[in-house]
């Protein structure tokens, strides 16, 4: 019998995996819950993602890509020019591509849309939140596209059981749902659209890589680059494959030239796929230079823990699942057949890229976001999982373990973006805060803030255990100070220092021994009232830099000697006059961001009341 021909859509659908019936009901939720909640802020667009829709109207109604007309007065304050006289859009380019079509098609539906809502005029034309919601649909959908190539992939190598686990907990326990529905118009639901298309077609073409594959691959990893200029990591795949290839070709010169060729050629053309970005950097800054100021990546001196396991934006605290995705993907490498290896590769040049980041922890942000990218790495891993359980001795048992746990962690996944998109917690990018002040700000049960106050938050270990082992302090302790940093500056402005110490009257944030909390509720109170002789402090430092320490505080009528030694190393007295003592730290003796300083101070009389620890640096900020 022949076999019937299947209709133009259901053939595109089968093309880019969405034919599944489970991936289409994750589908199915998704676009629901875009529809039925309005966004945060200015509504689909805030924060970078305005920036980035300012492209469309610039373009459509301006006819320009200075960010002046379409930013208006306001912004253009905030932003400032740079030496070309424009105002420059810090968001890349590429994710203009896919909002265009449905932002002009609302514009063209907007008279009839009238009819059924409410679009106020806005101050400038093509810019409400109608506008928002219509190109924030083309992250939407371009984002289910990637999830439908990322269950193509992975059912291709694990099985469909597989590829459905892994492609929900992925796309439903990791912060690319929020980027999906509530903050589309943030570049991270792009970059993974293209960063699940090439991957899939990386894993396709792998075994019979030709020239013209190799330009079409590097057409793709430009095409990733310009939704997020980190997404450069992929090209590493084809990139050791050619390399691998040209050493076993060694003995054949034609042979490893051809594999040569492949790779120069894909790299050409991921260079020319990339150009619109580098021209437009032109076009803004008068020099082909990316938005950051120099200095922004510190390669040297990643926050590799911070970024993994703080509760500022850490990885693991705020998407738990990923403790099954991790090791999974590592368990499953033999099913995987290959593909393992440079997934773990890439998943590792993206850790140390996102820490390397001068805010690493993605500024507002809900979890951590710049690993959105990596999503089909997660996919995988969970799908390993899975493959691994169904192929187990108890395998019912074992899958229903598996399926709670994953039900657990998208519940918690969901919560915890209603609670920010309500704006009743802080965004994780806000501040490292240990879990029980997190769960009484957004007014849960006492008795679990009173658990995690003693146990310490479960998703941040062990990290926090073993911080707190080398520290001596409780495993809260952890998860207010690492992620945090005294002298920190902003990341667009490294002159500008944020944060200059502390309040000891602050009761969620930094470890001090001798000092018991002046209040259990979020807030501040006046001071804090030590129980004399010795005092230790936890400060976690940005940079290697000198500095001044001042301690405020009612320290008796007459300057009294105190006694102090930074990581061990003796300061020398550190009286000056009543009510404050300082000292001076040399750079040579300051941790940086990847270690936390120990500052110990002693002499203090019985009842002394202190008020603040002030952290001044002393020289001027260069590019360190």
């Amino acid at each position: 019998m022949r076999p019937v021909a299947l209709p133009r859509w259901r053939r595109a659908l089968r093309a880019v995996g969405l034919d599944d019936p489970v991936v289409g009901a994750l589908g199915a939720v998704l676009v629901v819950y875009y529809c039925a909640t309005p966004g945060i802020f200015q509504g689909k667009a805030s924060g970078d993602g305005l920036f980035g829709f300012f492209y469309l109207p610039g373009l459509v109604f301006h006819h320009t890509l200075d960010l002046g007309p379409p930013a208006g007065d306001a912004w253009i304050g905030v932003l400032g020019r740079t030496a070309t006289g424009r105002v420059a859009n810090p968001c890349p380019i590429g994710p203009v591509v896919l909002w265009a079509p449905p932002y002009l098609l609302g514009l063209a539906l907007k008279p009839l849309a009238r009819l059924v809502v409410a679009i106020p005029a806005p101050a400038l034309p093509g810019q409400t939140t109608y506008d928002f919601w219509m190109a924030g649909l083309g992250s939407l959908l371009a984002g289910l596209v990637g999830l439908g190539l990322t269950f193509k992939l992975l059912a291709r190598r694990l099985g469909r059981g597989a590829a459905r686990f892994g492609v929900a907990g992925a796309a439903l326990a990791t912060p690319l749902a929020f980027y999906l529905v509530t903050q589309p118009l943030y570049q991270h639901a792009a970059a993974f659209f293209a960063a699940a298309l090439f991957v899939e077609r990386w894993d396709a073409w792998r075994g019979g890589m030709s020239l013209r594959r190799a330009a079409a691959l590097g057409a793709l990893g430009g095409l990733a680059m310009l939704m997020r200029l980190q997404e450069a990591v992929w090209l590493a795949l084809p990139l050791l494959d050619a390399a691998a290839g040209a050493w076993r070709a060694r003995r054949d010169r034609a042979a490893a030239v051809r594999v040569l060729g492949r790779g120069l050629a894909l790299l050409a053309v991921a260079a020319v796929a990339f150009a619109p970005q580098v021209l437009l950097w032109r076009y803004y800054y008068g020099a082909a230079r990316p938005p950051q100021p120099p200095g922004h990546m510190r390669w040297g001196d990643p926050a590799l823990v911070a970024t993994l396991f703080s509760m500022r934006g850490g990885l693991l605290p705020w998407s738990p699942i990923l403790y099954l995705a991790l090791p999974g993907l590592l368990l499953a490498r033999r099913r995987l057949g290959g593909l393992a290896g440079p997934l773990a590769l890439v998943l590792g040049l993206t850790l140390w890229v996102n820490a390397a980041a001068w805010d690493h922890w993605g500024s507002w942000a809900f979890g951590a976001r710049r690993f959105t990218g990596v999503t089909v790495v997660f996919a995988a891993g969970l799908a390993g999982c899975w493959a691994l359980v169904a192929a187990g001795a108890r395998r019912r048992a074992a899958t229903a373990a598996l399926v709670g746990a994953a039900v657990l962690a998208i519940g918690l996944n969901g919560l915890l973006m209603e609670l920010v998109r309500r704006r009743v917690v802080h965004s994780s990018g806000a501040a490292a805060l240990p879990a029980g002040y997190w769960v009484r700000l957004a007014r849960g049960p006492a008795w679990l803030a009173g658990l995690l106050d003693r146990t310490g938050y479960p998703f941040a270990q062990p990290a926090g255990w073993i911080y707190a082992a080398v520290h001596r302090v409780p495993a809260r302790t952890f998860e207010g100070v690492v992620g945090n940093y005294l002298v920190e500056r902003d990341w667009r402005s490294h002159e500008v220092v944020q944060v200059r110490g502390f309040d000891f009257g602050d009761p969620h944030g930094w470890a001090v021994a001798g000092v018991p909390p002046a209040a259990a509720a979020p807030g501040r109170a006046a001071g804090a009232i030590t129980t004399g002789g010795g005092l230790r402090i936890l400060v976690p430092l940005f940079a290697r830099e000198p500095l001044r320490l001042r301690l405020l505080g009612d320290l008796g009528a007459a300057a009294r000697p105190l006694r102090a030694t930074w990581n061990g190393a003796a300061l020398g007295a550190g009286a000056a006059a009543a009510g404050e003592a300082r000292w001076e730290v040399p750079a040579a003796l300051v941790r940086t961001r990847a270690r936390t300083n120990e500052l110990v101070i002693e002499g203090l009389p019985a009842g002394v009341r202190l008020r603040r620890l002030a952290v001044e640096p002393l020289a001027p900020w260069g590019t360190r």
